[in-house]
């Protein structure tokens, strides 16, 4: 092994070892059992466990700085959230022939966190997402992928059929309108803006009758950029199309934002970016 290749994997051995850590213990994976089937407070997971909840607590925080676990503070209740990201980075890195063992065996814990699910959802919001993930690239380029250049990373399957472009009004009460062949549909609005560090949208998100809020905040770090990201949404959803929402969201910001800004990458519905996509031609009325 080269002098390179050996700086490389022990690099990526000590970024991956925090995860090795909290997944060795058994109390920390029930956790993220428990968090696969919904978010939740800090007492309602100490109340599923014979140890204290002071114990609970630093297991979370081992959870937390790990990345599997990211927590917001709503009113007097901190609430915690899986963060499947990490999990995928794993998968990526040991699926490989020569690693066909370890692959399965991180495949059947990501499929035993993902998989187990209870009915406990009728007096919370319909989907409840919190992600944080971490992109090598500048503050200014993140939030200039999520306003300016939204088709460049949100796409099929999480559009509309007929969409061929998206576009958003970089503004407090702007759009974000997916564009078809023949007309198209207002996804969202912007209802919060701080240039280079906060994004807030609502809207129907293609949820029915029900009503989202996504939250993208940015703040600077050594490497780049952390972003935290939050998504929840009320009113009647059905069960199946929650589960694919939220699953979308970690695709979304997780995967294909990350490779847009960090690789330039483009996953979403826009081939190209906006300042060199070609015109289409509108039909006229005569």
């Amino acid at each position: 092994m080269s002098n390179g290749a050996a700086r490389l994997s022990r690099g990526l051995e000590n970024a991956t070892a925090p995860l090795w850590r909290a997944l060795a213990d058994p109390t920390r994976r029930r956790v993220l059992d428990l968090l696969r089937d919904r978010p939740r407070t800090t007492g309602e997971i100490a109340a599923q466990f014979t140890i204290s909840r002071v114990a609970v607590m630093r297991h979370l925080e081992v959870l937390a700085s790990a990345g599997l676990v990211t927590n917001r503070k709503r009113g007097r209740e901190r609430w915690h959230y899986l963060n499947a990201v990490p999990l995928r980075r794993v998968q990526e890195r040991w699926a490989d022939p020569l690693a066909s063992n370890l692959a399965s065996g991180l495949l059947r814990l990501k499929e035993r966190v993902e998989s187990e699910g209870s009915g406990l959802r009728s007096s919370r919001p319909a989907v409840d997402v919190a992600l944080e993930v971490a992109m090598a690239a500048t503050p200014a380029a993140v939030f200039a992928a999520l306003t300016e250049d939204p088709g460049g990373w949100w796409g099929h399957p999480f559009l509309s059929q007929q969409a061929i472009d998206l576009s958003l009004e970089p503004r407090l009460g702007g759009m974000l309108v997916e564009r078809w062949d023949d007309g198209g549909a207002v996804i969202a609005t912007v209802t919060g803006w701080a240039h280079q560090r906060h994004l807030e949208l609502t809207g129907r998100f293609h949820l029915g009758v029900a009503l989202g809020v996504a939250t993208f905040d940015l703040a600077r770090t050594d490497e780049g950029t952390l972003l935290r990201f939050g998504f929840r949404a009320v009113g009647a959803v059905d069960p199946g199309v929650a589960e694919q929402m939220a699953r979308g969201w970690n695709e979304l910001v997780g995967a294909r934002l990350k490779a847009l800004v960090e690789g330039g990458a483009r996953l979403g519905v826009a081939p190209d970016p906006p300042n060199v996509r070609p015109i289409r031609s509108e039909k006229r009325n005569d």
